[in-house]
């Protein structure tokens, strides 16, 4: 069993292999210095060649491109996702709210506002062919002082509420309306009442010839308060619904949907659509957050 002696080519140590009855070959050795793996050609018992297979104090190098897990920023940064659902659930929460008491209010509105002053209604009066100038107006079914002013215009003084108003004419059928006066400022100077702006300080009533009587359309504000609080209600809890549903993160579509129909309950007229709408914008910033389920 000759004995072959090498020399490492990684730290020049003189080594030795013995052959196990073999005389050619190509063997692996451990250098006893380096421990690096070295490959010897043998033939004839003889040595050929040397060549070293790997370096085991050769180390892995960590990529300079490769983004160490930073436990802080990822605290940091779910804080600020659960500040963001917060905020924007909020928001929708208290368009919401806003809108219910909008609504309950305008449910419950007084049938007349006492504390409020009068205010000069234009009663337009006409026919097919012309204006009438002597016509009876009876409001809820009584008489009330009156002022003709011309081309069929009587003006009266009446408190902001509902009121049921008759014109009645000489050969003509009473022309009957339900009307809603909303409370107003005659003095602001950005709406012209002085010739009456119509379905809020003005009314014109339209008289057929013969006898009996017609029932004109309410007009606009009405109508409003006949329909709206329930649909003002019924948005504000679609909007409540989306809030709990944002809170959550349950579905980033529901919560659009909250968040449009807290607009759509007009709580304080203008506040509450404000809220809604920045809770739309806001929105997108946590759509990532909400479950894999309901994402799309």
């Amino acid at each position: 069993m000759p004995n072959i002696t090498f020399i490492c080519p990684n730290c020049n140590k003189e080594g030795k292999i013995t052959l196990m009855g073999e005389t050619d070959g190509n063997f692996e050795k451990k250098c006893t210095e380096c421990k690096a793996i070295i490959e010897i050609d043998v033939k004839s018992n003889n040595l050929i060649a040397t060549e070293l297979k790997n370096k085991t104090n050769t180390k892995q190098k960590v990529p300079s491109d490769y983004k160490t897990y930073n436990f802080q920023e990822k605290e940091i940064k779910n804080k600020e996702k659960t500040f963001w659902v917060k905020i924007i659930s909020f928001l929708i929460l208290t368009a919401s709210i806003m809108g219910l008491m909008t609504g309950g209010s305008l449910y419950y509105a007084p049938e007349q506002f006492s504390d409020s002053e009068e205010i000069k209604i234009y009663i337009v009066i006409e026919n097919k062919t012309n204006f009438i100038d002597s016509a009876t107006i009876l409001i809820d079914n009584k008489e009330i002082n009156q002022t003709y002013s011309g081309n069929g215009t009587y003006v009266i003084n009446l408190k902001p509420g509902k009121y049921n108003v008759k014109v009645s004419a000489e050969k003509h059928r009473t022309s009957i309306m339900n009307v809603y006066i909303p409370p107003q400022d005659p003095d602001l100077s950005l709406i012209d009442y002085s010739s009456g702006l119509e379905g809020i300080n003005s009314f014109t009533f339209f008289l057929e010839n013969g006898e009996g009587s017609v029932e004109q359309d309410e007009n606009t504000y009405l109508k409003m308060l006949n329909w709206c609080p329930s649909l003002i209600i019924l948005f504000s809890l679609i909007g409540l619904w989306g809030s709990w549903v944002t809170y959550n993160l349950q579905s980033y579509k529901n919560a659009q949907i909250g968040a449009f129909f807290s607009v759509m309950a007009m709580g304080f007229l203008v506040i509450g659509p404000l809220l809604g709408i920045i809770a739309l914008i806001l929105l997108p910033k946590i759509k990532k957050d909400f479950t894999v389920h309901f994402k799309k």
